[in-house]
């Protein structure tokens, strides 16, 4: 799979210019995605995944070499076939029974209402920046239940087919413009009981290993092997410079090696734990977020870097438009590097830690 994605990096490479101009991916990159096996590296092996989450690690950084904006889309793409089936096999018959190449957008932001009606909810609600909204056919988002007084009573996630909802062209960012963030609205659709599921009474009793991998660690991967992929690519386009005796760029380039190193041996541990039927404890799981905050940290500075002193000969075009895609991508959540420490230090002391999410 990974030899498969690497044939298409050149041709990925060649049109991260349109895709920043365009402002989108072509959807027969998409389809190659899926050809070459990327898209199952995450899905249940039941329905044709490899449930490889290593292979993810190197393929997405990998793709976000080539053209950042195709590692970040495919990258939350991909994620998002993870994890279902710790609601039920009729959800992953929904999805992939009839369409093997099915992709869901997602938003866990609970912006939206549900309201309990016979056999399922009522939803509705927007939701902002539904990473790949216009290569998607099925949308997972987080919602209130409410009662009748309006009284929230819990914490959902929902499945809605593309039948159920609007997406609206709203993404234009600085960077990463090709990533199709859009909003989605949703009026009124029913959902019915299996494809609601609450986080505040998850179980992972019977669940496949991997899909006891913590949310978290996965979903905010998601957000950080792009800016190593990034630095990777700008790291290596600077030309060495006759006036520089010595390789000025020789601490971020061992950084980032440094990261990618730290965020494998935390996945192959993480993978570790749960195939012998564990599940992480707090160590490992801020271990895990605390090396994958600092890799996107040391990413970005890597960066920024080579932006401010670039050498004559690289190319500015390229280096103008990695840096502003790391810009953008570096105000997700899962690079909140202040948040994450705080909470880090705070374990390390031995005082009380409230969350262990974000």
């Amino acid at each position: 799979m990974v030899e498969s994605v690497r044939a298409l990096l050149p041709a990925i490479a060649a049109s991260a210019e349109e895709v920043d101009r365009t402002g989108a991916v072509d959807s027969r990159l998409i389809a190659e995605l899926h050809d070459a096996g990327y898209f199952a590296l995450l899905k249940p092996a039941a329905f044709g995944g490899l449930e490889d989450p290593e292979g993810y690690l190197t393929a997405t950084r990998e793709l976000a070499s080539a053209c950042v904006s195709t590692g970040w889309l495919a990258g939350w793409l991909a994620v998002n076939n993870w994890g279902l089936s710790v609601r039920n096999e009729r959800v992953l018959r929904d999805i992939w029974g009839s369409d093997p190449h099915a992709l869901l957008c997602a938003s866990y932001a609970p912006t939206g209402r549900l309201d309990r009606v016979e056999g399922g909810f009522r939803l509705t609600g927007r939701w902002s920046r539904c990473i790949g909204a216009p290569h998607a056919s099925w949308l997972c988002v987080a919602a209130l239940r409410v009662d009748a007084d309006g009284a929230a009573q819990d914490f959902l996630a929902v499945l809605l087919p593309r039948s159920d909802y609007v997406v609206e062209k709203t993404w234009n960012g600085l960077g990463l413009r090709g990533i199709g963030a859009d909003d989605v609205v949703v009026t009124e659709a029913f959902v019915p009981d299996h494809r609601a599921f609450s986080w505040l009474n998850l179980s992972f009793d019977g669940v496949p290993a991997l899909d006891r991998l913590p949310q978290p660690a996965m979903f905010t991967l998601a957000g950080t092997l792009p800016l190593l992929g990034a630095a990777q690519r700008v790291l290596a386009a600077r030309q060495p410079q006759p006036s520089e005796p010595l390789d000025e760029f020789a601490l971020c380039r061992s950084d980032v090696e440094l990261s990618i190193r730290q965020v494998g041996r935390n996945m192959a541990d993480l993978v570790e734990c749960v195939t012998a039927d564990g599940y992480p404890d707090s160590a490992l799981m801020l271990r895990t977020r605390r090396d994958q905050v600092m890799a996107a940290e040391r990413a970005a500075r890597a960066v920024g870097a080579v932006a401010v002193k670039p050498g004559e000969g690289t190319d500015g075009v390229l280096l103008e438009r990695v840096w502003r895609d790391v810009q953008t991508a570096r105000m997700h959540v899962s690079s909140k590097v202040d948040q994450v420490l705080a909470v880090a230090g705070r374990f390390a002391l031995g005082l009380d830690v409230d969350h262990l999410i974000w």
